[in-house]
């Protein structure tokens, strides 16, 4: 693994949970990487900070200052990076996935697949629909 700390791009499209424990307690992980994902999603602070369950003020400074990362949040930002690297292979463009994520969807309850981000259960749900898509299951 690359302990390289301003990148993204060692980080696996399908991740197992046996890597997610080892960049967790890597150190890795940091605010290039926070930074990179609110690149990635296009979404606002507030929305961001909820998939997290932090508030706002929290997530800020994990985008801006040396703030160490939770564990729980670095597990949750190794998921979803992992994600949306995945949804952008299936669709072609982040563009095109994040559209994808904020339609209600038949596999969701008619829900967005976005509002699935809270749980790690909820985001290896979207990971799974995604793996179907790449083997010709309509989503």
């Amino acid at each position: 693994m690359n302990s390289t700390k301003d990148s993204i791009k060692d980080i696996p499209e399908k991740i197992s949970d046996s890597q997610v424990v080892t960049y967790i307690h890597s150190g890795d992980l940091g605010t290039k990487q926070v930074k990179l994902f609110k690149t990635l999603t296009h979404s606002s602070d507030k929305v961001i900070s909820e998939w997290f369950d932090v508030s706002e003020k929290t997530f800020y400074s994990y985008r801006t200052t040396t703030a160490k990362l939770n564990i729980n949040f670095k597990e949750k930002l190794l998921l979803l990076i992992s994600l949306y690297k995945l949804g952008e292979r299936v669709f072609g463009s982040k563009k095109a996935f994040n559209d994808w994520l904020e339609k209600p969807n038949f596999h969701f309850n008619n829900k967005q697949p976005v509002d699935f981000f809270k749980t790690i259960s909820g985001i290896r749900y979207i990971e799974d629909r995604l793996t179907g898509m790449l083997y010709g299951d309509n989503a």
